[in-house]
């Protein structure tokens, strides 16, 4: 018997439905609080883990999930907008289209990496 079957479209849906009702919590809480925390409690924020399914993930693992997610599913208006206003706060380039829920996982992880280096900057 073949055990590397993948698992039917049914019965992922309960699992990213949670993991997408995660990451959408994660995102508010993110942008919300990127520019009033230190670079480190956001950086240890990422890495506190969230229980889904009763497992527990840390939430980067759960931004990497949606980055890395196959589905082409757009994400709310206002979470793409206000998304695109951080990047643009930060002044990252090249600012890329935020349609997709894997769009604004990729922004926020490239997000918390120019907050880091900003934060080392000004310590050098």
């Amino acid at each position: 018997m073949n055990e590397n079957k993948a698992y039917p479209a049914e019965a992922r849906r309960p699992f990213q439905a949670s993991l997408l009702s995660a990451f959408d919590e994660i995102a508010q809480t993110f942008l919300k609080t990127a520019h009033r925390r230190a670079h480190n409690s956001l950086q240890s924020y990422l890495d506190e883990r969230v229980g889904i399914g009763g497992a527990f993930f840390s939430r980067r693992a759960i931004l990497l999930a949606i980055h890395d997610m196959k589905d082409d599913l757009k994400a709310p208006p206002a979470l793409q907008e206000w998304a695109s206003a951080e990047l643009r706060a930060l002044k990252v380039r090249p600012t890329p289209e935020l349609e997709l829920y894997r769009d604004i996982a990729t922004a926020l992880l490239r997000m918390e990496v120019v907050l880091r280096s900003t934060a080392r900057e000004t310590w050098h």
